[in-house]
């Protein structure tokens, strides 16, 4: 049996799932909790989410990638790393990089959405068993919701997103392959491998986010992303996307313009992908003073981020995945 610990939403998480799933492992979900994480803390492993506890050899690991590697050696019956040392080296490279590249802009700017749109989804994220659940009430979400906005915000710098030019970097990394797979099934090769499980995982917040999810030139890619998830029985759709969407559908509006960039024009931002030995991590630490420090960087998040509000439109994903 895999112990998985896990926050259900983490796009880092539902990789993990996926591989086990895939790999058809017997294995249980242990929900922490996200601001304290006491249920790891008697692990000799970095405490971070996710982390799995193989109970039959012992060992302990964090991190998706090393925690897919880890099982793909540890139970090689239906591989997700090639066998070829080439594409094996392709493929993990490609996983380290998205893990430190899309799986923290996308991160970075879902969760700006959300803080944009629809704050009060975060209790039920963060603090769904706080208090018995006091917090996932009507109107206490609506109190929790500029703390735990401030804590995100401080912790991984939402209101720098257009200063660090995550939007840019973001449709730099994304363009080429959504050209690729429109010519391939896989990312790499010829077979489904992790670095096809990575992609399509990591993607999972941009689909709240419509610069993204409405760009013209990244249609190929979400069709893609919904394939996968319907090949793989993975979940059409996760709490806050479908809370999002709900909300949406009822103000028949969405923050969608990105004030700073000219519709769907291409963006590059040249970045030479160094080797990396194990992924990289954009979280800072955030303490009482320091979180009261974030306020104006909330706020301008809320209502001055120069993402401007348009008519909501159905993403194309929403369409494909219903046929």
């Amino acid at each position: 049996m895999i112990e998985l610990y896990q926050l259900h939403w983490s796009h880092y998480v539902e990789k993990v799932r996926w591989a086990l799933d895939f790999k058809g492992l017997p294995w249980k979900a242990i929900d922490i909790v996200a601001y304290k994480k006491e249920e790891m803390r008697h692990f000799a492993c970095a405490q971070t989410v996710p982390l799995i506890h193989d109970t039959r050899t012992g060992v302990a690991i964090s991190d998706s990638s090393p925690i897919i590697r880890y099982l793909d050696e540890m139970y090689p019956e239906r591989p997700l790393l090639p066998a070829d040392s080439q594409e094996y080296d392709k493929v993990w490279q490609g996983m380290l990089q998205l893990d430190s590249t899309l799986g923290l802009y996308a991160r970075r700017v879902g969760y700006t959405q959300l803080i944009m749109e629809c704050p009060q989804v975060l209790s039920r994220l963060f603090m769904p068993q706080a208090c018995r659940g006091l917090f996932t009430r009507k109107g206490w979400r609506m109190l929790a919701a500029p703390i735990l906005g401030m804590m995100l915000t401080k912790r991984f710098r939402f209101d720098r997103n257009r200063e660090d030019r995550i939007y840019e970097k973001l449709e730099s990394l994304l363009l080429p392959l959504a050209e690729r797979l429109t010519r391939h099934a896989f990312v790499v090769g010829e077979a489904f491998t992790a670095m096809d499980l990575t992609l399509a995982s990591l993607l999972r917040p941009l689909r709240l986010v419509p610069h993204f999810s409405h760009h013209p030139r990244l249609k190929a890619l979400f069709a893609w992303q919904v394939r996968l998830f319907r090949e793989h029985g993975r979940d059409p759709e996760l709490l806050y996307e479908t809370l999002v969407n709900e909300q949406r559908q009822r103000r028949g509006s969405m923050r969608g313009q990105v004030g700073w960039m000219a519709a769907h024009t291409e963006t590059t931002v040249e970045e030479t992908p160094p080797s990396l030995a194990m992924a990289l991590n954009d979280i800072h630490p955030v303490d009482g003073m320091r979180l009261f420090g974030a306020l104006p960087g909330y706020l301008k998040l809320r209502w001055f981020s120069g993402i401007h509000t348009t008519s909501y439109v159905p993403a194309p994903y929403l369409a494909g995945s219903a046929s």
